[in-house]
């Protein structure tokens, strides 16, 4: 079975001093690092989930009304201009 390598490191001997500032240990250390945040946010998600479910069940939240308000905070929407479109619209759609 032969290694593959991803990086050539004998490509950062053959350019200038300037383009040649990593290292093969860079590259490792970057991707150790990155592979360690990778599970901490994995970790944050699953207790996030956790704790929603939890939170929705306990005090009964209507989860429809709970995804639209997570979906307006999340875009920064002013709520205000949106309820004036609401209403502007509303006697289009449905009359009354």
């Amino acid at each position: 079975m032969s290694i593959v390598r991803i990086f050539d490191e004998s490509e950062t001997e053959s350019q200038d001093d300037q383009d040649a500032s990593w290292c093969m240990n860079d590259v490792k250390e970057y991707v150790k690092t990155y592979m360690v945040y990778d599970l901490q946010i994995k970790d944050l998600q699953e207790s996030r989930r956790e704790w929603s479910a939890d939170v929705i069940k306990a005090k009964n939240l209507p989860k429809k009304e709970l995804t639209q308000a997570l979906s307006a905070a999340k875009k920064e929407l002013d709520m205000e201009v949106v309820n004036d479109i609401y209403e502007n619209i509303s006697g289009i759609c449905c009359p009354e």
